[in-house]
Parts: structure tokens; C-alpha cells; sequence
């Protein structure tokens, strides 16, 4: 096998000033970094997700294959923060502060000293802490994530002390509270004047991803966290997750705009002294979504931090954690995207070493009363006041309310008046109209060139104004607090998640394991697979995954990786491609029909990819003659449209004969190796039909709040066929089912909620359901049809709109008979917005 360090060194040249290299761990280890801090000038500890920590020696080598790895501490909980002060070692795990003791200098932890674990823990799985940087005084911070509870996942709840604060910890491990109202608080860092600064995650009550400058006292908008306020606590009320607090605010510095960060990690102030180039003062930003470094510039105007945020450094990976080295010229990059998401490399250590030549870049901006200065790292070309022409700036704001996130609201050009190159020929004075207190400014200078003829690195910057210099204080926010949202559905309504829970239980799977996967190193046409649940992998690429379902029209989405040559496709109703291939000029294209018009959508072999868009069915008359040909409409991958319509006049390539009007989907798996998951389908057919309440609202909610074993029953049905429709959400962890009940006392159960692993919502009796199809908190739509049959009765069962199952029973007749509902246990809560007798 060709160590990783081999291949990297025979790849071409990284020509960025600022090259990316990887850390080879010991083979098989997956190290999720949480943690990085420096021992000595060559030494670094990393601390993982998996309750390690990792000795790295001779990490500055010029060769990072030269590094050692060593296993420090283990079956630690969880460590998201890291620090070593005066030789002593930190470690925030999930649950406390503790320090690693080697008492005998054999680089082994012998003691794990507890230093506080004076804050709560539910245990909830995404109650993390994430931490730690070390003031001046020898003060530890801490900040503290919300958990994540159903029915609405997104939701961030307190149920826990302290949850969504920002901490002080003493040396001497007594804990104060600093700051509340975060939500997923990923990092802290503290600037060479001591100041602390926060990022957090977009989410309920988080426009986007916000960097917060952190003072005593502050609140910042995510109201779980006031329960644990002296008002709350007295009272002993909740505050609510969907109206908005009375409690003043403390904006952001700086927003970071959702097409860079998406999940912001920690941030370190560049105090190198200019080894790491000319940006120093400057704070450099963990990323892992997008898998970059950011580049945020503060300034103090009137008395508050606020500034420009820039991209610096694409396709790292999933960079949680960042930290210089002491050589000044080396930031570390730690990535983990275990259950977050992110760009590959999900995990492992990286490093950003400059090579000692200036970038041509804008090096810092200034805000003026009437535009902006903006210094460059280089002198101007004359023509730079040629493209000044082409300046383009405008405002935006953001939403404050509890719905997921917020886009950019409230689009405002604005006019570009006098440009002027200053005296030194690197700064140039741009005047704007329009500008205004609590918005952003996006400002692009495209066609920037030095004057050695350099093209301009990055032409665009993001700038937060919370003051305009001379105007004084201001109670403008760009979150802006407008009427919350309608009560929101949870984005799942109407979809069946078909490999969620057990994956194979809607799939005909003929050579596809679960395992996590990724590409191999030594070979990138091949695939490393492991224990998990990260992927659907046809790694011998022996047959293809096909749903026992069929469909019509239909909204999709799923999420696929593939190796180099990697080529598989998405047929739909086992007749029409949708194409996955290792080639930007054909994946997501209908094959012989169109290709994709966005090229640079797929980002290429070893990637996540989601894919998102719409299929319609072929139609036919009544006579069976082909009336419409079936079409693909607003085909996306990772949100970029790649195909706005497509029409296929029959089977593609490799597809079955003839048309219908609903078939299965099948995913290829012979043409190459892919890996695939999350897979959803939407139906887009009819509705159902109207229908008559069998049971009344008020007699629904009433039963959902019973006790375990409670029953409500409703009229007798007259009729021995009959259709039957049930409208609900489950949660929690609930067990309920519907009965229907024969003339005779016969019993055949459907069941609506049960325990993890056994039969799901749908299951009919020989006809179980072992794919989590609908999420918890989800609204449902289920159909029950009963029909004559030889010797009993038929049953159909169709949930959101497709076709589970069809069995053949002795006896469903529930003609003076009913419909039960049951309870079986205590948890959770079956919410029944209808229970139905359909016509027809």
C-alpha cells in the first residue's frame, strides 16, 4: 500500500501561497479531532470525539508523514476542548474540566483529576461542550450546546443547568456564569488583548452563523437558556421556544453568510508577528460544512466590535478546530463531521503552512460615514481604477425567530459613488450611499489586478455594521425581530425517509452492505469500508438496490459519494436515468436525453453529494396510448440546479421495456462502486378524497393525554368495504395502534408508534415495517382499504400516499363492529388531527 504522505507528495504542486497537508494516523484509527493544543515547539495533544487523546511528536516536521502517534489517554468522554498551561494539561470532556496527570513522563496519562463538573447533563446526544481557552488569570471558558429534543429536532431545549451559557471556571474549578442565550456554541477564542469571542451554529433563534464578542451579561438571542435566570427560576416557568423573549440582546459582531458557514467550529487571533502573512490581528476560522477556513477582520467602532468577514483557504475538510503551532507559520486544522455533515476528509488532522510569498488579497477593511477604505496586501495596477467601475455592494439582514435559520432578508443595492486610489497605491477609498446601521454590507470587486498583474485572490467581503463611526450608539440589530412564523412543519411532511431505521426493509438489495466508507488512499478508484451506518456501499459493485415500492410523480432527494470512475444512476420507475457518474459534465444529466448546464455542482470523487428534484410519470388515455412523455424537473445538486427540465420519450439506456404509470426505483450497481443514503421520496399523485370524522377533535386530543392501556373506540362501521383515514404525528417514544374490530370480536391490529427496532408505523399483521418511513414529530397520512376477498377480506394500507402492503385475512368486516384506538404505553404522545371514513 502507498502511504498517504507518498501520494501527496507526488501530486502536483498546491500553488496557493497557503498549502494544505494531511496528518497520517496509525492505520485504522479515525480520529475525530475536538481538541489541539501544543506542548513544545514540535509536540501537540489532539483529543477526540471517541474519548481519546492523541500524543503527536515531531508534528512540525517537514515531512507531516514523519509525525509519531502515540495514544496519551483513553475512554475519556468526548473532548471538545483542549489546552496545556505552564506544561499542565486541560481536558473538557462532556461532563466536567479535568486535568491529565503522566506522572512518570512515559507520555501515558496515569490520573484523570476532576476540576469541576459544576453544570447539567440529561443526557441528551447533543449536549456537547465545547471549550477551552485559558485567560491571562487562568480562567478556563466553557460553552454549553442545547439539546436537541422531538418533536422538532432543531428545537434547542435547557433541560439541563446551564445549557445554552457560556462559562468562567476558575483555576480552583469554581464555575460563574458569563453569557447566555447560544445555541450551538462550537467555539471560543480569546484575542491577544483578552477578549473572548463565541461563534455559534444556524439554527432556531440563529439567523445564520454569528461570531459574538462575549461580555458579562450578555444574552444573545436563544431563549432555552434564560430557565436558568434568577426570573425564570423563581417562577418556575419554561421559557417558550417560540416566542420571542423580552430580554435585551447583544448582536453579533460579525455574521458569517450561510454560503461560507453553514457550521462555524472554533476561531484563534493570527499573534504571530507576521509569520503567517499579512493578516495579522486577524481571526481565523474553523469550518466544517463547506470544509474551509474564514478570515474575519474586527474593528472597534463606538465602542463595539463589529467587521468583514472573508474566505481564506478552500478544501480542507471538515474543520472543526483550528491552532497555530509556535513556529508561527503552521495552523493546524482538526476535522470531525461525524453526525454534522461536512466536507470529506471528514476526520483527521490537517495543516495550512504559508510559503512565504504574499497573496494578493484585500488585507483589512475600514468602515467611513460614507463607504469603506480597503487596504490590498499589494500595490494596485493602473487599471484597478478601470474595473473599479465594475464595484458592485448591497445591504441584507436577517430574521429573528424561532424558525430553522433565517435567508437574507430585505435586499437594498446600494450606489457606488467616487472611487479613489490613495497616496500608498495599495488602498483605495470606495464612497457609498446608503449605508445603514444594523444590516450587512456584501461589497465585490471583480477584475482587481496588482500591479505585477496578480489577479485578486478573493473580490468579495461580508461587513456587519451594529455602528457608524461618529453616530453614537444605536438599538439596530441585523437580526431583525419580526412576527413569528406559523407553527412549522417539520420539513418532512409528506416525505418516506425509505432507509432510515432498518435500510433494507423497502429495498430488494442484492450485493449493497451498510458500512461507513470512504475512498482509499492508495488507490481513488476504490473504496475503504468499515463498521457503521454511514453508507449504502456496493464495494463489489455486484447488483443493484431496488424498492419494493412503486411511484408515480414524486419529489426526490438523496445523498450519494463515488470514487474516482465511480458510476452508478438513479432509474426511476425502473426505466428513466438520472445519471451519477465521476464527471462534472454528465452527473445528474438523463442519459441521451440532457446533461447538466452547471458543471462545477459535483465537487468531484470522495464527496457527499445530495441530490434533490421532481420526476412525472409518463400519462396514458384511456386507451392506453401515451399522452405525455415522463420529465424531470429542477434537478439540484447540493442546492445548485443542474437540470431545469427534461423530457425522456422512452426507457433510457439499461432501463426496462415499455411505460407505465408507476414503478420502483432502482439504483445502479454493476456499471461501478457507489455509495448512497438518506433516500426520500415525496408522491405528488392526487389526493384522496373527502371524508367524515369518525371520531370528533375534541374526543382525539382527549385520548392522547390517557394513561397507558386507555382505549377509545369509535362508532360502528355499517359496511363491510370500506376506506379508512388516519391523520397524525408521533412523540416521543410512544406505543399506540388502531384496531379494527369485527361484528364477531375478531381483531386485526395496524400498528402507529412502537419501540425502536421492532414494528414501525404501517405494520399489518404478517406485513411488518422495520424502516423508520416517517421521523418522530412528523405529521402522517395513513389510508386503510378493506375489500371482498376468496374466504375473508383484504386489507391495503398507504401511507403519505404510497402502497405499503396488501394482505389477504379471515375476517375484516367491521360491519357492527368499530375502530379502536390503544395505548400501550406511557411515554410519548400519538398526536390524531383525524380519523376519517373516506367516501367512495
Amino acid at each position: 500500500m502507498i502511504a498517504l504522505s507518498l501520494l501527496l507528495a507526488l501530486a502536483p504542486q498546491d500553488p496557493h501561497p497557503y498549502a494544505v497537508e494531511y496528518y497520517t494516523p496509525p492505520e485504522g484509527e479515525v480520529v475525530e479531532v475536538g481538541g489541539i493544543a501544543f506542548l513544545d515547539d514540535s509536540d501537540v495533544l489532539v483529543s477526540t470525539r471517541r474519548g481519546r487523546v492523541w500524543w503527536v511528536a515531531n508534528a512540525l516536521a517537514e515531512d507531516p508523514a514523519d509525525a509519531q502517534w502515540s495514544i496519551f489517554a483513553e475512554g475519556l468522554h468526548e473532548g471538545l476542548g483542549l489546552n496545556v498551561v505552564d506544561g499542565r494539561i486541560y481536558l473538557l470532556q462532556r461532563g466536567e474540566l479535568s486535568e491529565l496527570i503522566d506522572h512518570d513522563g512515559d507520555r501515558v496519562c496515569d490520573e484523570v483529576r476532576t476540576i469541576t463538573q459544576d453544570w447539567g447533563m440529561s443526557g441528551n446526544y447533543h449536549e456537547f461542550a465545547f471549550g477551552l481557552p485559558v485567560d491571562a488569570d487562568g480562567n478556563f471558558y466553557v460553552s454549553l450546546n442545547l439539546g436537541f429534543w422531538s418533536p422538532e429536532w432543531w428545537h434547542g431545549m435547557s433541560k439541563a443547568r446551564h445549557r445554552g451559557w457560556i462559562l468562567k471556571v476558575s483555576p480552583d474549578g469554581e464555575v460563574s456564569p458569563v453569557a447566555s442565550g447560544v445555541r450551538s456554541p462550537c467555539g471560543l477564542g480569546l484575542s491577544s488583548s483578552g477578549e473572548l469571542f463565541s461563534t455559534d451554529n444556524q439554527g432556531d433563534w440563529m439567523a445564520s452563523s454569528p461570531i459574538f464578542h462575549v461580555q458579562q451579561g450578555d444574552f444573545f438571542g436563544h431563549p432555552a437558556s434564560l430557565r436558568w435566570t434568577e426570573e425564570f427560576l423563581a417562577s418556575g416557568r419554561i421559557p417558550s421556544s417560540t416566542e420571542p423573549p423580552t430580554r435585551e440582546r447583544t448582536d453579533a459582531a460579525v455574521w458569517l453568510p450561510y454560503a461560507w458557514s453553514r457550521s462555524t467550529g472554533n476561531l484563534v487571533e493570527d499573534a504571530t508577528g507576521g509569520r503567517f502573512g499579512p493578516f495579522g490581528g486577524q481571526m481565523f476560522v474553523a469550518e466544517l460544512t463547506n470544509g474551509l477556513v474564514l478570515r474575519v477582520q474586527m474593528e472597534e467602532v463606538e465602542g463595539v466590535y463589529q467587521g468583514a468577514a472573508f474566505r481564506f483557504r478552500d478544501e480542507i475538510g471538515s474543520v472543526v478546530r483550528v491552532a497555530f503551532a509556535p513556529d508561527g507559520r503552521t495552523l493546524m486544522c482538526g476535522m470531525t463531521n461525524r453526525g454534522w455533515g461536512g466536507r470529506a476528509p471528514g476526520h483527521g488532522l490537517a495543516r495550512l503552512r504559508w510559503n512565504g510569498e504574499t497573496p494578493f488579497d484585500m488585507e483589512r477593511v475600514s468602515l467611513r460615514p460614507d463607504g469603506f477604505e480597503i487596504e490590498f496586501t499589494k500595490e494596485l495596477a493602473p487599471s484597478a481604477m478601470v474595473a473599479a467601475t465594475g464595484i458592485e455592494a448591497e445591504l441584507y439582514d436577517y430574521n429573528w425567530w424561532w424558525d430553522y435559520g433565517s435567508p437574507q432578508q430585505r435586499f437594498q443595492a446600494l450606489e457606488v459613488g467616487d472611487v479613489a486610489l490613495l497616496a500608498d497605491q495599495r488602498t483605495l477609498r470606495v464612497e457609498l450611499t446608503g449605508l445603514e446601521v444594523g444590516r450587512v454590507v456584501r461589497l465585490s470587486l471583480p477584475g482587481m489586478r496588482s500591479a505585477d498583474g496578480e489577479e485578486l485572490l478573493r473580490d468579495s467581503f461580508h461587513y456587519t455594521i451594529r455602528r457608524m463611526p461618529g453616530a453614537g450608539p444605536s438599538a439596530a440589530r441585523v437580526a431583525k425581530r419580526v412576527e413569528p412564523p406559523a407553527p412549522k412543519a417539520t420539513g418532512s411532511e409528506g416525505w418516506l425517509h425509505l432507509t432510515w431505521g432498518d435500510p433494507f426493509d423497502r429495498w430488494q438489495a442484492n450485493g449493497w452492505r451498510l458500512a461507513d466508507a470512504k475512498l482509499d488512499p492508495a488507490d481513488r478508484r476504490r473504496l475503504l469500508t468499515s463498521e457503521g451506518n454511514g453508507a449504502l456501499v456496493n464495494d463489489q459493485a455486484s447488483g443493484d438496490f431496488v424498492s419494493r415500492q412503486e411511484f408515480g410523480d414524486c419529489e426526490f432527494s438523496f445523498r450519494f459519494l463515488l470514487p474516482e470512475g465511480g458510476d452508478s444512476g438513479l432509474y426511476f420507475q425502473d426505466r428513466y436515468e438520472l445519471q451519477l457518474v465521476d464527471d462534472p459534465g454528465q452527473c445528474a444529466g438523463v442519459v441521451g436525453v440532457k446533461g447538466p448546464r452547471a458543471r462545477d455542482a459535483y465537487r468531484g470523487a470522495g464527496q457527499w453529494h445530495q441530490v434533490t428534484g421532481r420526476f412525472f410519470a409518463p400519462r396514458f388515455d384511456g386507451d392506453g396510448r401515451k399522452t405525455r412523455d415522463a420529465r424531470f424537473e429542477s434537478v439540484a445538486i447540493d442546492g445548485v440546479t443542474v437540470l431545469g427540465a427534461a423530457e425522456a420519450g422512452g426507457p433510457t439506456g439499461g432501463g426496462a421495456a415499455g411505460e407505465v404509470a408507476r414503478g420502483p426505483l432502482r439504483f445502479q450497481g454493476q456499471a461501478g462502486l457507489a455509495c448512497i443514503g438518506d433516500v426520500r421520496i415525496r408522491p405528488l399523485d392526487p389526493e384522496v378524497g373527502e371524508g367524515r370524522p369518525l371520531l370528533e377533535q375534541e374526543a382525539l386530543d382527549a385520548w392522547q393525554d390517557t394513561a397507558a392501556g386507555a382505549r377509545i373506540q369509535a362508532p360502528a362501521i355499517e359496511t363491510d368495504a370500506f376506506r379508512l383515514r388516519l391523520r397524525g404525528r408521533v412523540e416521543g417514544d410512544c406505543q399506540a395502534a388502531l384496531r379494527l374490530i369485527d361484528a364477531d370480536g375478531g381483531v386485526t391490529p395496524v400498528v402507529l408508534a412502537g419501540p425502536a427496532g421492532e414494528d414501525r408505523l404501517g405494520s399489518l399483521p404478517g406485513a411488518p415495517q422495520r424502516a423508520d418511513l416517517v421521523p418522530a414529530g412528523t405529521a402522517f397520512e395513513l389510508v386503510l382499504e378493506t375489500e371482498a376477498a376468496p374466504g375473508g377480506s383484504r386489507l391495503r394500507l398507504w401511507l403519505n400516499g404510497v402502497e405499503l402492503s396488501s394482505v389477504d385475512l379471515d375476517a375484516v368486516r367491521p360491519a357492527g363492529g368499530g375502530v379502536e384506538l390503544v395505548r400501550a404505553g406511557a411515554e410519548g404522545r400519538l398526536r390524531l388531527e383525524a380519523l376519517e371514513l373516506l367516501d367512495g
